[in-house]
């Protein structure tokens, strides 16, 4: 009986260990998962900051981007718009200003100003400002000079001599001088050749403005002797050609009608001009003569 006893104690501790030994391993195995559940937390932490470094990283260099894309805006795109709205200013209106006070105003407004040259202007007195660049009005930098031109006042023009010119060359002679032809009178003289200017009004030498109409006088070569037309009425063609050609005069044409009267056949019925009125040496003359 006691060797029985003694297998069975046997037994019971052998039983006994391997429960221990099972209970060992589940602690183990619940240790073994609890450690790596710590190192996962442990490894998840220690890529956390890693993650929220770049995420920060991305926000600070989009904030400095901004920044510096608002300072070269503000830098090349609005500074330049305020600062040339406030260096930009209209310039002033110059014209018809005297020298002075031309140089005064744009002084005051910030400008210098250059004369250029002069020249003439009937419409403005010598020395005042007929024309100015830039323009009144436009926007300029400020210190820019404005470039003048001032009036040399109206263009006094001496008027050339023109007699013995045709007409048409007095006239381009007068226009290379600066006055314009106005009338052109017609004279009978002796002592200039038909077609040719005897001379103008003003006369040559005269200091008028230019632009100034000249009047011209162009000869019609020696005056002719006047004289009083007869009467060729009643006279036979023959006997009025002979009157009118020893007056100098010429019968030009002689043109027959009909005539009811028989005292009025074959003489002189109309005569052209008419008899009392003046005429000259040369002038022709034209018959009506009657026939039955």
């Amino acid at each position: 009986m006691a060797p029985r006893r003694r297998e069975t104690e046997g037994e019971e501790r052998a039983s006994g260990k391997r429960g221990d030994d099972r209970r060992w391993d589940d602690r183990g195995g619940d240790e073994g998962r609890a450690d790596e559940a710590r190192a996962d937390e442990r490894r998840a932490d220690e890529r956390t900051p890693t993650r929220f470094a770049l995420r920060g990283l991305v926000v600070v260099s989009a904030a400095v981007a901004a920044l510096v894309c608002a300072v070269v805006l503000v830098n090349y795109v609005v500074m330049p718009i305020i600062v040339r709205r406030g260096d930009h200013v209209p310039a002033p209106d110059l014209i018809g200003s005297s020298l002075v006070e031309a140089t005064r105003m744009a002084a005051n407004a910030g400008f210098r100003v250059r004369v250029d040259t002069e020249r003439p202007d009937p419409r403005y007195p010598a020395g005042d400002v007929i024309h100015q660049t830039p323009g009144a009005g436009l926007d300029v930098k400020r210190g820019r000079t404005i470039a003048l031109v001032l009036s040399a006042g109206i263009d006094m023009r001496t008027v050339p001599p023109l007699s013995g010119f045709t007409a048409r060359q007095a006239q381009i002679e007068a226009e290379r001088a600066g006055f314009a032809v106005g009338e052109i009178v017609d004279a009978h003289t002796d002592r200039v050749e038909r077609g040719r200017v005897v001379g103008s009004d003003p006369g040559a030498g005269a200091v008028i403005p230019a632009g100034s109409a000249l009047r011209m006088l162009v000869s019609l070569g020696p005056r002719a002797d006047e004289l009083v037309m007869p009467s060729l009425i009643g006279k036979t063609p023959e006997e009025a050609r002979l009157i009118a050609e020893e007056l100098g005069l010429t019968v030009r044409s002689v043109k027959y009608e009909r005539s009811g009267r028989r005292v009025l056949r074959d003489v002189v019925v109309v005569q052209d001009p008419v008899a009392g009125s003046r005429v000259v040496v040369g002038e022709g003359v034209t018959l009506r003569v009657g026939k039955g």
